[in-house]
């Protein structure tokens, strides 16, 4: 009977004990909505306490890499300026030299957090979440993925952190030294950019002892490193990293690991013949700059009906007009891409999208001076599928398709070492003249084509 009172007596003093200490762990010292306002108030302070403004790494969809981003506030007011992305955005560098900005309403408030929201439209910055991007018009819904609203993670005098509040991903804003132009962080990372571009790369270096070898390429020419690889298992592995360019080199979103190494962003250095990681000095990307021959053999690119010259165009428009009743009950047969060079299962060839069907037809490239800059194409019908056999012979590819094979073509580009486009002239007919470009796009630049009838 003892032993049942001091075990009665314990609980007791335990439950006791327990309810203190919920109680007192369930104060706290200010209200809820207090500590609240005065999160949002601390931020205020903060994003308004750098003079010349803040530099965002901003990133939508992954897949195209991060860009520069200034916005600096003032009352109601943020101001922006960005790297320019696109011909329709509005941003860059202007005319004059000067950066160009765009001004418009922003707001700080409380909603399950700390909100940041610029809610008027913002040319500069609302062009990278516009669900009708005019640059981007694969996805309409939602463009390039970017968000306008953000919720504030962390915040010091030195950095703030966000997250989309759509998107999720995470951008990192740091204040931008007062004697720091907004035009230099654009130049300085278009010259870092230009001077580290290589169409592709060879992970190597005195800390890589793997015998898989590691290539990396562009993502169709935007910020976005994909590494690939074949494991132990002789299975190809392919690693995407997201990058953002400052003056000294490349940043990563994340560390990524590639064949049993980590990586995470690049060196800008005094050499392109190569570049070292910021984390591991004993590894680095060996660069290769490809001739232009090599570039349109390696790569798929893209053709639009406004870049091909007087020779080619009317070829495309008698195709264009026999596919307007080629459909089934006679409807229009439309052409969303065209592209030439190489396809995803290695295969040389054009090819098309269509509404209907992806034809294709093969070639074989010959480097006529050896220097990459003089291009000729033979016809290789051995390379070819049955849709690529009906367009050839039903509805006058074949004649189109002619206006490139057996041609022999001079080739430029706006730059060497990171072509976003290739301008291919008719040695024997300068008016045959076709431009491709690295960017997927629709054939169409007049985007009611895509309309329904």
């Amino acid at each position: 009977m003892k032993k049942l009172y001091y075990i009665l007596a314990a609980c007791v003093a335990v439950m006791a004990f327990s309810a203190c200490s919920l109680k007192e762990d369930d104060s706290f010292d200010q209200p809820a909505s207090q500590r609240s306002g005065e999160h949002v108030t601390s931020f205020d302070k903060i994003i308004r306490s750098a003079p010349n403004g803040w530099l965002m790494d901003y990133y939508g969809d992954l897949s195209f890499g991060g860009y520069n981003v200034m916005v600096k506030v003032d009352g109601d007011q943020a101001t922006f300026a960005s790297e320019k992305w696109g011909p329709n955005h509005v941003a860059g560098i202007g005319a004059d030299g000067k950066v160009i900005t765009t001004t418009s309403h922003f707001k700080i408030e409380q909603s399950m957090g700390t909100i940041i929201s610029f809610d008027e439209f913002n040319e500069t910055l609302h062009y990278y979440s516009m669900p009708a991007n005019p640059d981007y018009t694969y996805d309409t819904a939602d463009g390039l993925y970017g968000d306008f609203e953000f919720r504030v993670m962390k915040f010091s005098n030195d950095s703030i952190i966000l997250r989309g509040k759509k998107h999720n991903n995470k951008i990192v804003m740091t204040p931008i030294p007062a004697d720091k132009s907004w035009e230099s962080i654009i130049n300085e990372a278009a010259e870092t950019e230009n001077y580290m571009m290589s169409r592709s790369y060879t992970l190597a270096g005195s800390g890589y002892t793997s015998d898989n070898e590691v290539t990396a390429t562009l993502n169709g020419g935007y910020r976005c490193f994909v590494f690939t690889y074949k494991d132990e298992n002789d299975e190809k592995q392919t690693i995407t990293a997201p990058y953002i360019v400052k003056a000294d080199g490349f940043y990563f979103y994340r560390p990524v690991e590639v064949n049993g190494y980590e990586l995470n962003g690049l060196v800008k250095g005094d050499t392109q013949e190569f570049f070292k990681f910021r984390n591991n000095q004993d590894l680095q990307l060996d660069s290769y700059l490809p001739t232009l021959v090599e570039n349109i053999v390696s790569g798929n690119w893209y053709m639009r009906y406004g870049s091909v010259g007087e020779f080619a165009k009317p070829k495309w428009d008698a195709m264009l007009e026999i596919l307007k009743t080629a459909g089934k009950n006679k409807q229009e047969i439309k052409i969303y891409t065209a592209t030439i060079g190489l396809s995803g299962d290695n295969k040389l060839c054009s090819g098309m999208v269509t509404s209907t069907d992806e034809p294709y037809w093969g070639f074989k490239a010959q480097d006529v001076k050896g220097d990459g800059t003089r291009i000729k194409f033979n016809q290789n019908s051995t390379v070819r599928n049955k849709a690529g056999k009906d367009y050839y012979n039903k509805y006058k590819w074949n004649d189109v398709l002619n206006t490139v094979y057996g041609h022999t073509f001079d080739l430029t580009t706006d730059n060497q070492r990171r072509p976003a486009w290739i301008k291919m002239t008719d040695v024997d007919n300068p008016t045959n003249v076709i431009t491709i470009y690295s960017t997927p796009s629709y054939f169409m630049e007049d985007m009611s084509y895509y309309n329904d009838n």
